[in-house]
């Protein structure tokens, strides 16, 4: 008797777990864990094609860095007078090229207004008398060369 009861005991149990498992329940079950990878890999070439998209911009960005250093390095430095006007133009190139190499907004404006302070430099050493008027305009007219040439080359 008492195995009897056992065996139906068992029976039961396995009954009940059977129903509770049933193959619609099963495929069911399957079909959100493929849903759920299928979403993983979306996800997962989502984010590839991302970095692919990022590594395409920075290698765009490098190239137009390059090509417009290349075009400013082709601009002669003008023959100036005096090295008060060669110091000038160093300075205006070098803040040209420092605005050409900027990565972040801080860098830009910051190289943006070391530009508009060379410039303000030269129209002041020249009210000073410390460069001619021909220094002068040679000098600007670099400047504007060399920015151009960037621009032309981007």
């Amino acid at each position: 008797m008492r195995k009897v009861a056992l065996l139906t005991m068992a029976l039961s149990a396995a009954t009940l777990y059977a129903c509770n498992n049933t193959p619609q329940e099963k495929a069911e079950k399957a079909m959100e864990q493929t849903e759920e990878k299928a979403m993983d890999a979306a996800t997962d070439a989502e984010k590839a094609s991302d970095k692919a998209a990022n590594i395409d911009m920075e290698k765009t960005v490098y190239s137009n860095m390059a090509a417009a250093n290349a075009a400013v390095a082709k601009i002669a430095m003008p023959a100036l007078s005096n090295d008060k006007a060669k110091e000038l133009a160093s300075d205006l190139g070098k803040s040209i090229v420092d605005r050409i190499n900027a990565k972040t907004n801080d860098d830009i404006v910051e190289a943006e207004k070391d530009i508009i302070e060379d410039r303000t430099d030269v129209e002041k050493a020249f009210l000073e008398k410390k460069i001619s008027a021909q220094d002068k305009d040679h000098i600007l007219k670099y400047g504007d060369d060399c920015l151009a040439a960037a621009r032309g080359a981007v």
